[in-house]
């Protein structure tokens, strides 16, 4: 079985920190600590990047430098030509894929916000049991009920503030897409 190069190049070649990484350890190579301070994102994160382009780069043991490959310098060659091949032509089609990409993740966003609607609905639902358990319960302490009402107001006004944002979502990508659509 062979090992798809394209996938693999293509998936290291994706986040532009691999590429800032990538074209960083081929100028000079770089310590972690230079990494993790020109991006200013967490140790995980970098982490995270860094063995995501394993292959790519290759950390001298001794120094604790990460150097650039022979197969980093090939994916650099292949950025270098899609970078060359892009004509001033090609800017509104480049514009178009741009767009149709970001419209597909606009799902997404809906999605999240239905997550939280469910989740605020579950505990909603949970304090409602637990207001009938308190006021049916004589030795409650007097305040807990203005708690849980409390706690049960502020709930659903969560709640109401979310059904709005939901509504909201799909003129505002609309709009959005409308707007990078008048520009290209």
């Amino acid at each position: 079985m062979s090992i798809p190069s394209e996938s693999v190049i293509i998936k290291a070649i994706s986040h532009d920190i691999r590429r800032e990484i990538l074209r960083m350890v081929n100028i000079e190579p770089r310590k972690f600590t230079d990494l993790l301070n020109f991006f200013d994102i967490s140790t995980g994160k970098l982490n995270y990047h860094l063995n995501q382009i394993q292959g790519f780069i290759m950390k001298n043991e001794e120094t604790s430098l990460y150097g650039i490959s022979s197969l980093g310098l090939k994916a650099l060659e292949i950025l270098d030509m899609i970078n060359q091949d892009i004509q001033d032509t090609d800017q509104s089609l480049l514009k178009k894929a741009f767009i149709s990409q970001k419209e597909a993740s606009s799902p997404l966003a809906l999605q999240g916000i239905n997550i939280s609607i469910g989740m605020i609905c579950f505990f909603i639902i949970i304090h409602i049991l637990l207001s009938i358990i308190v006021i049916t319960d004589p030795k409650t302490p007097f305040i807990v009920p203005f708690l849980l009402a409390a706690i049960l107001i502020g709930e659903v006004l969560i709640l109401i503030w979310l059904f709005r944002i939901k509504k909201s979502i799909p003129t505002f990508l609309n709009r959005f897409f409308k707007h990078l659509n008048e520009n290209q």
